[in-house]
């Protein structure tokens, strides 16, 4: 039974890291060829794929809150930039730190998921529009405040922890430990598995639906506010916008989000699954980078990988049929030539 437990565990772990490995070992094989260099050659690489690589695997983790529920928040993005405005700006007045400016900007996000959950399940509007309209509203309120500067915390004092490889690790240790707990293994997390298979069932057998969505939505609120202040640590600055470009953010980490749920499929763990599929993601596009490709061309390229990969995954029933259609039919040809 032990053996048969390491086994499994050591399958799981193989499935984990494979995809990473994969895309690192290609994208460093062409860089050599083409560009002459490696994907990841100095200690500033290494860098910008932490700081990139956990923004990603914030983003997509507050994705995964909401929209494997069946609710497409489009503030999300809108969401980060008031967390990180307000919140951001208040932890430099009051000289709190790199430390103080993570825990201001979450706990200000928080609130703005809080405050967009709370309209969704009182006024009943569609998740979409809801997204749309509040996204509008928080862009123009991070636009218009302090004097539309946004968040400038390049020279500041005591933000350098934002930058530093152990400081990044630690926080991307404690919200795959925190979020594996809420997501896998806490009543929430049992409740809002539930509420994905069928919500109606769910909610008969005494679950608070409501409640559980307010949730979802403070978390990603949170967590797309800890994605802003390490993007903001690694550009230098968070430039507000209008118009609903906050949006951007939202789709530009789908990708990562629903391959990183593939692979946990595989390995029973989607928090795990997200971090694999961020990881893979950011070594692709620090790949392409290498190769000097304008930032167009990149797009292009991800996210033609992206539709690729949902293609796949929405026919990959037919896939299976087909394959096992060949094994019968290759099973009958080998019983009528025995008889």
């Amino acid at each position: 039974m032990k053996q048969r437990t390491l086994e499994y565990r050591i399958k799981n772990v193989i499935q984990l890291i494979s995809l990473p490995l994969i895309v690192f070992a290609v994208m460093n094989v062409l860089d050599l060829s083409i560009a002459g260099t490696r994907t990841v050659s100095t200690i500033t690489d290494l860098k910008t794929l932490l700081r990139t690589g956990l923004t990603c695997y914030c983003f997509a983790l507050a994705l995964n809150c909401n929209l494997l529920s069946g609710r497409m928040d489009l503030s999300a993005g809108a969401q980060m930039y008031m967390g990180c405005v307000f919140g951001g700006n208040l932890a430099l007045q009051l000289h709190l730190g790199g430390v103080g400016i993570l825990v201001l900007s979450m706990a200000v996000g928080a609130l703005c998921g809080l405050l967009v959950g709370l309209l969704f399940v009182n006024l009943r509007i569609l998740p979409m529009v809801l997204g749309i309209g509040m996204t509008l509203i928080f862009e123009c309120f991070s636009f218009g405040a302090y004097n539309q500067q946004g968040l400038m915390i390049y020279g500041k004092s005591g933000v350098s922890i934002l930058s530093n490889v152990t400081f990044i690790l630690a926080v991307a240790a404690a919200l795959l430990l925190i979020m594996t707990f809420l997501f896998q293994y806490s009543s929430f997390g049992y409740k809002r598995r539930a509420i994905q298979g069928d919500q109606k069932l769910a909610s008969d057998a005494g679950i608070n639906i409501f409640v559980n969505c307010v949730i979802c939505y403070t978390l990603a609120g949170a967590l797309v506010a800890c994605a802003g202040v390490f993007d903001t640590a690694y550009k230098g600055s968070l430039t507000p916008v209008l118009g609903m470009s906050s949006n951007g953010s939202v789709f530009s980490n789908m990708f990562p989000l629903f391959l990183g749920v593939f692979i946990g499929a595989y390995v029973g763990n989607p928090i795990l699954g997200v971090l694999s599929g961020a990881v893979s993601v950011r070594l692709l596009i620090l790949g392409l980078s290498k190769l000097s490709l304008e930032g167009s061309v990149q797009n292009i390229i991800v996210y033609s990988l992206f539709l690729i990969f949902m293609i796949y995954r929405m026919n990959v029933d037919k896939f299976s049929y087909a394959k096992k259609k060949r094994e019968r039919i290759r099973l009958a040809q080998q019983t009528r030539q025995a008889v």
